[in-house]
């Protein structure tokens, strides 16, 4: 029987800052976007960082499911600096 490989999918979850929540109060305060691989998260997370917002990333195994790994505050600028393995 062959063994199924399960693949973590990333997230990071992009707070608006309080100025656009003010403007657009109908739109939702934290937006989440998935992302295939590892890389590509830490690409999108560290061009939101420099633009200030706030962020949390993470793992997550499927969509209905918890996450396995959260990632924020200092936490956030050693994952976007640290190399792949």
């Amino acid at each position: 029987m062959a063994k199924h490989m399960v693949k973590n999918h990333w997230f990071v979850s992009v707070e608006a800052p309080k100025q656009l929540r003010r403007a657009f109060p109908k739109k939702p305060a934290r937006q989440t976007k998935t992302f295939p691989t590892e890389t590509e998260a830490k690409q999108f997370a560290k061009e939101m960082l420099t633009n200030k917002y706030r962020i949390v990333a993470g793992t997550l195994l499927s969509a209905d499911q918890p996450a396995r790994r959260i990632i924020s505050g200092p936490q956030l600028y050693r994952w976007i600096e640290e190399e792949e393995g």
